[in-house]
């Protein structure tokens, strides 16, 4: 039985230093089709939901995802679907090897709106280019294809996000300002160290990194968390450290973020470090 339309099927076979691009699709789930079971690849891949949702289960546990939602999936990590509402998703795929992949754990994140925005573009210049290509991506695929999935690499984590190489004094101090950010601090005191407005910031900021200023110390938080929590740290103590002391809300955070919890993430990531 058939379970997806496709819109865009294409063996890329592109290769670059540690990154080798597989395929990539796009296609919507078939209107009858209310879950995928539980599978696995020897590859890692992209999921991003274009519209519709459900849940996404990894081993034991689950994560809601909708319009704008990143899935990356490791090699041999067993994922499945479940559909909720009568729409049936959209979704852009991608199977990839990523060097490193198999010591990363499956995550779920939300795209900003100019990442999912940027994506759908190419997306669409991808279908353009698709009609009538039976020998492969022309060079301008290549080029698309490799920028997608690099922009998903950076905003699920799997890659640092550099900031742009530049004299300009302005930008120096721009990228010493995000070298003090602390993942604790409000972000206030970052504002009111720079001199500037924070919309200004934030564009500033945007310009280097890809992110907005409270994007970026998200990340550190995410990055301070599981630190902490390796090594063996208790969630609430984690939850205080990066400045979200509420551990309810902290657990939401990181579950959004993550797909697991806190206290599930204490322990693989404790399990990782003693192995």
């Amino acid at each position: 039985m058939r379970q997806f339309r496709s819109l865009l099927i294409n063996n890329a076979q592109l290769r670059i230093p540690g990154l080798e691009v597989l395929t990539i699709a796009a296609h919507g789930h078939m209107p009858e089709l209310a879950s995928v079971s539980l599978h696995r690849h020897p590859w890692s891949q992209a999921i991003l939901y274009l519209s519709g949702g459900g849940r996404q289960t990894f081993s034991n546990h689950r994560a809601r995802v909708e319009a704008g939602t990143l899935v990356m999936v490791p090699p041999a990590v067993s994922h499945s679907f479940e559909r909720r509402g009568r729409r049936a998703p959209l979704c852009l795929l991608i199977d990839f090897r990523f060097r490193g992949a198999r010591k990363r754990h499956a995550t779920v994140s939300s795209l900003s709106r100019s990442e999912l925005s940027q994506i759908r573009q190419n997306l669409v210049q991808l279908v353009r280019l698709h009609k009538g290509a039976h020998e492969g991506p022309r060079c301008e695929s290549a080029v698309l294809i490799l920028q997608t999935l690099m922009l998903m690499l950076r905003s699920a984590g799997w890659l640092e996000r550099a900031p742009a190489l530049t004299a300009h004094p302005q930008d120096r101090a721009i990228i010493g300002l995000l070298g003090k950010l602390q993942p604790s601090a409000p972000l206030t005191e970052a504002v009111s160290q720079s001199g500037y407005q924070r919309d200004h910031l934030n564009r500033l900021v945007k310009r280097h990194t890809g992110l907005t200023l409270g994007q970026h110390r998200a990340q550190r938080r995410l990055a301070l968390a599981r630190k902490l929590l390796s090594e063996g740290m208790q969630v609430g103590n984690v939850a205080a450290a990066v400045g979200l002391p509420d551990q309810s809300y902290f657990a939401r955070w990181f579950r959004r973020q993550t797909g697991v919890s806190p206290s599930a993430a204490h322990r693989r990531l404790a399990a990782d470090t003693t192995g």
